[in-house]
């Protein structure tokens, strides 16, 4: 079916007469698919690009998973430094080879939130297709080198410009990373590749400076470097897996015939193109996050879609004469059907041309919405292929979702009564719009539930009760290793730490514990003395000090806390406390004190105590079972925390400045855990703006379709009420009748909305069912709240146009009969 000329003309002439209906249309049309396009241009660029610009098909990145391998089953992305010297030494499909480990700094002995650096080879950016930096030079082949001392560093254009203003003399001057001077010699443009993880690179070879003098180079255990590489020409990425399976496998073979490791390690490779989404651990991840980003998003293009086909139904009515006549005159309804389709499509391609200009803007303004310093990062972000490819198709689903229910609609009509120009007096079912309605009604309480969820969120994580202390329980962070710490002068700087921040005014105790609020907490085997391995229950175990209930404020629920005879003379301990988790799990009903239980490494403890449930691991959600054991005063791992009174900041000042009187290569920065609730609030606040955002276009779409449909429809039984009410009905039955059928399609709105929602909320919990936050996407209240908003507005949409039925003169409307 072709397109010719008298076609375009038609669709032309066609907006000549109705302006205001297209404007609308096409505004209608490009906020929906702008908003989609935007947002996939920054998934596209987060999770769907290669991170490099230069050739990305000869881009690989190698994904290792290990088996057997000293810390038994497990994964991993990184290789230790022999594995990485094998590839880049016998490796002929990889022209070159890179490697990198990301690591924690601060700047300049300022606690700045610089992200992290990199530590790199030196043809790290070689591989990445940075050819030239903004200013000065990249590494030296001999900065790399193992063993050499070279301390230089590179800058990105995004920390150049937001940390050191943009100084034109930047090169050669010397900051300091983590206490390190290093001299800067270049600054790479932010342009230069699609994903730039880092904003300061370091040569890999000063590893053992970042690592307390610990050098991994030497340590086959340490798997620390993630590996790329580029094809050589006439190679493929799975002539690369293959060679490099060969490559590894013979590491393997070697390391156990030499007894390297303590079990037989045997490794599998995946190369992939370096895109998040390729990556084998986040696959599944990423596709789940990004169907429940776009799935909203989907349903605001629709609600448009629902808009825009009202208003070309409304036009279909009233041009029944036009098609009767041009019938009549002998033109074929598929030429007709086409004329009506090309007018669609024509309406949402300028919707698709003015959605480039905001697909291209809404990364930055997003990015502003978020964080104003990331704003520039934005800068980096454009559309390409797949976007473009993207916005295409939205641009036909919204010509097909906006255009067939009122092409079908313009030929329902008798063509006698059409031709006698009373076109109008044809009513379009009722069911048409009913249909209209119910969408755009479940489409909009799906949205809704998730604006409400994460509104709420922000609140519930800083006021929910974990159970302990948060707001004066500050913790302290310290970097204690052996190397180059030697046991005794740790337990002396543990013993020093402690009678000196005893000292500092507002300070009421300090304790150590094995777990920190809100992380991982490991899973162990916990057994009765009746119960032989494997029969046991699983179980979270804190190794605790003596003061560590009475810090965080932890209540026992029955029979006593620890107490300083429970040392013996030997700094072994024999008790524990347990959970009320761990009571029920294990016991029950009855009273677990003096029972005994086997940790995995034997020990046999009796129980003194039964301590309050605590929300420490997930938030919101109570713990499960844990054991609280006693701390040895010579055991050197441990977290430490400090209760205080009074403000945080002059007692977090005070103890920073006791651990650098200490140790001056401490990058300690105390803060309270409610500062970590605080943090990740106002991160869930930005996230809850953007989807109250959406929400809320999606209300004024699905408030504006309602009033539409409605006024539409009330507008077509006009005859309809005219007999009523020359039947006897009174204004106030048609208005109830109004309402009433109102209130059902909300009704099934409502369940179909559910019935969409559920769904999206069950992958929702599976995806942070394992995060520190699990999200109770099935609470009752959620979808409440979205009901009875979605009540108001949709009735208050509904009210309108019944009482304007309401006023209908029975004379006027009979008149035509």
């Amino acid at each position: 079916m072709l397109i010719d000329r008298q076609d375009v003309l038609y669709v032309i002439r066609s907006a000549r007469r109705t302006p205001l209906l297209t404007f609308v249309v096409v505004l209608a049309l490009s906020v929906g698919i702008g908003l989609n396009a935007g947002v996939f241009a920054i998934l596209n660029f987060l999770f769907l690009n290669s991170p490099t610009k230069k050739d990305p098909a000869s881009f690989v990145l190698i994904y290792p998973s290990y088996q057997g391998w000293y810390f038994g089953p497990s994964r991993d992305s990184s290789f230790n430094a022999g594995d990485y010297d094998a590839i880049q030494a016998e490796a002929r499909s990889l022209a070159d080879v890179a490697a990198w480990q990301m690591i924690a700094t601060t700047f300049d002995d300022v606690r700045r939130p610089s992200g992290a650096s990199l530590l790199v080879t030196c043809n790290y950016f070689r591989v990445f297709g940075i050819d030239r930096p903004l200013m000065g030079r990249f590494f030296n082949p001999d900065e790399c080198i193992p063993g050499t001392a070279v301390q230089v560093a590179v800058l990105s254009e995004h920390f150049w410009r937001n940390y050191y203003s943009s100084d034109p003399l930047i090169i050669g001057k010397v900051i300091h990373i983590s206490c390190q001077p290093m001299t800067v010699i270049g600054v790479t443009s932010d342009k230069s590749a699609n994903m730039l993880s880092a904003g300061v690179w370091i040569p890999y070879s000063l590893q053992p400076a970042f690592s307390h003098g610990n050098s991994a180079f030497q340590n086959p255990n340490w798997a620390w470097l993630t590996v790329a590489g580029r094809l050589r020409r006439g190679y493929s990425r799975t002539d690369a897996t293959a060679e490099l399976q060969t490559i590894i496998r013979r590491r393997d073979r070697s390391y156990f015939e030499q007894k390297v490791f303590t079990l037989d390690r045997k490794t599998s490779l995946v190369l992939t193109d370096g895109s998040f989404i390729h990556n084998p651990a986040m696959h599944s991840i990423a596709t789940i996050l990004m169907a429940l980003i776009l799935g909203p998003l989907a349903l605001v293009l629709l609600l448009a879609c629902t808009n825009v086909t009202m208003l070309f139904l409304s036009r279909s009515i009233t041009r029944r004469g036009e098609i009767a006549v041009r019938l009549a005159l002998g033109a074929g309804r598929a030429r007709l059907i086409r004329m009506l389709a090309l007018e669609s499509f024509f309406t949402a391609a300028a919707a698709g041309v003015a959605s480039i200009y905001l697909a291209a803007r809404f990364p930055f303004l997003l990015f502003s919405a978020i964080d104003p310093a990331a704003a520039a990062v934005a800068s980096v972000i454009r559309p390409d292929w797949k976007v473009f490819g993207y916005l295409a198709a939205l641009v036909l689903i919204a010509t097909a979702a906006s255009a067939l229910a009122p092409m079908r609609e313009s030929f329902r009509f008798d063509l006698v009564t059409a031709l006698k120009g009373r076109e109008g007096s044809a009513t379009m079912r009722s069911h048409t719009t009913s249909a209209l309605i119910v969408v755009q009604l479940a489409m909009s309480f799906v949205l809704l539930a998730a604006a409400v969820l994460f509104a709420r969120l922000p609140f519930s994580i800083v006021n929910t009760d974990p159970g302990f202390e948060t707001r004066h329980t500050m913790t302290v962070p310290l970097d204690v290793e052996i190397p180059p710490y030697t046991e005794a002068s740790a337990l002396a700087l543990a013993r020093s730490l402690k009678s000196r921040i005893l000292q500092v005014p507002g300070i009421q105790s300090i304790a150590w514990a094995s777990l920190a609020p809100f992380t991982g907490a490991p899973i162990s085997e916990v057994r009765l003395d009746t119960q032989s391995r494997g029969q046991g229950r699983p179980a979270s175990i804190d190794n605790v000090s003596l003061e560590f209930f009475s810090t965080f404020g932890i209540p026992l629920m029955h029979g006593r806390s620890f107490l300083r005879s429970d040392v013996s003379a030997n700094n072994s301990t024999q008790v524990a406390v347990v959970s009320q988790a761990f009571a029920k799990a294990f016991w029950a009903d009855s009273d677990p004190v003096g029972k005994i239980v086997v940790t995995p490494d034997d020990r046999h403890l009796v129980v003194i105590g039964v301590a309050g449930d605590t929300r420490s691991e997930r938030f919101s959600i109570l713990d499960g079972p844990r054991l609280y054991t006693l701390r040895n005063e010579q055991e050197l791992d441990g977290q430490l925390f400090v209760r205080f009174s009074g403000g945080a900041t002059p007692v977090a000042a005070s103890i920073e400045q006791i651990v650098k009187t200490l140790d001056a290569t401490q990058e300690s920065t105390p803060s309270t855990i409610r500062d970590f609730l605080e943090s990740n609030a106002s991160d869930m606040r930005s996230l809850a703006k953007i989807i109250l955002f959406m929400a809320g276009i999606a209300l004024v779409l699905a408030t504006t379709g309602v009033y539409s449909v409605l006024t539409f429809a009330i507008s077509q039984r006009t005859r309809e009420f005219g007999i009523q009410m020359t039947l006897g009905a009174t204004r106030q039955s048609i208005f109830r009748s109004i309402v009433k059928r109102g209130l059902r399609q909300i009704g099934i709105g409502f369940l179909l909305g559910l019935a969409m929602a559920l769904p999206a909320a069950w992958a929702w919990m599976r995806l942070t069912k394992n995060s520190w936050m699990p999200i109770d996407s099935f609470d009752p209240s959620v979808y409440s709240i979205a009901a009875l908003i979605l009540l108001v507005i949709s009735l208050s949409a509904m009210c309108l146009p019944a009482l304007r039925a309401t006023r209908v003169d029975p004379i006027q409307a009979l008149r035509s009969e």
